[in-house]
């Protein structure tokens, strides 16, 4: 499964040289041994070239072209050419930001910088997030578990490559969520969940039951690759989230889902809930 790197840029000379050079532009320690360094994910490097007219949903369409189905992850670099990416899609896939190259600087070393600093970080987020301790806690519905930390991580992952100190901020937003695990008072099973501030237990389910809807409408494109991908990682989408209470307390209430419209849900045991927020 091949690790998708797309360079998304107005600049032509840009476009050429990541098509003349492609995934030799992957830094020598990267490429040694199958990729071994990314735990022999072939890293895969595509250029979009942003001409006049060009649209998000244009984008999308490209996207979708590259077989995101067979994706391990999808890494994101943008010169702002097509403004928003990062706020638009940076929940889902991995966008970081580079500047385009300036008058006489040379566009192979640019991008060469560019593609190395952006695999080494994300490598720290693919370490934690195949590691399943962790996975659970980066893959909570984003609208829907109710703590301040979760802004946080959005904060640390989106435009990760750029982040001061990435790694500390991002190991210590993780710490933080992990100090909400804990067992429900009123069992004695040893399970435990991730506890929002609003009492909302999480725990995600190994039950393959419920399927995420993807019709278009009332759902749209970013509610798909939302149940699929979290900060450029692939996951398997089939499994759920289950939502209850200590105590067998209801459920019943209001949610936003996965396109951010505010529904009822009319079962007071749990919620069913998907990565993306579907429930």
């Amino acid at each position: 499964m091949p690790l998708l790197v797309v360079f998304v840029t107005g600049s032509g000379d840009v476009i050429d040289v990541v098509n003349e050079r492609r995934s030799s532009l992957v830094p020598v320690d990267l490429r040694d041994n199958a990729f071994a360094a990314l735990g022999g994910e072939e890293v895969s490097v595509s250029g979009f070239r942003v001409e006049l007219g060009c649209t998000h949903q244009t984008f999308l369409d490209h996207l979708q072209s590259l077989d995101l189905g067979r994706a391990s992850g999808v890494v994101i670099l943008t010169d702002d050419a097509l403004a928003g990416l990062v706020a638009l899609l940076g929940d889902v896939f991995s966008v970081n930001r580079f500047a385009s190259p300036g008058y006489g600087q040379k566009v192979v070393n640019l991008l060469q910088a560019v593609l190395s600093k952006a695999l080494r970080t994300f490598r720290v987020y693919k370490n934690r997030f195949d590691d399943l301790k962790y996975q659970q806690v980066l893959r909570l519905p984003l609208r829907n578990f109710d703590a301040p930390e979760i802004s946080e991580l959005q904060t640390a992952c989106r435009d990760m490559m750029n982040r001061a100190n990435f790694g500390q901020e991002f190991e210590a937003v993780l710490k933080r969520l992990r100090g909400r695990q804990r067992p429900k008072k009123a069992q004695s099973a040893p399970a435990t969940y991730l506890v929002d501030d609003a009492a909302k237990h999480f725990t995600l389910g190994h039950e393959l039951h419920a399927q995420a809807e993807t019709a278009m409408p009332p759902h749209n494109e970013l509610c798909i690759l939302g149940n699929a991908f979290r900060f450029g990682r692939a996951f398997d989408g089939r499994r759920h989230f289950n939502v209850s209470r200590d105590g067998g307390g209801s459920m019943v209430g209001q949610y936003p889902d996965c396109h951010g419209t505010v529904r009822g849900h009319p079962t007071a045991s749990h919620v069913n809930m998907f990565t993306n927020d579907y429930f």
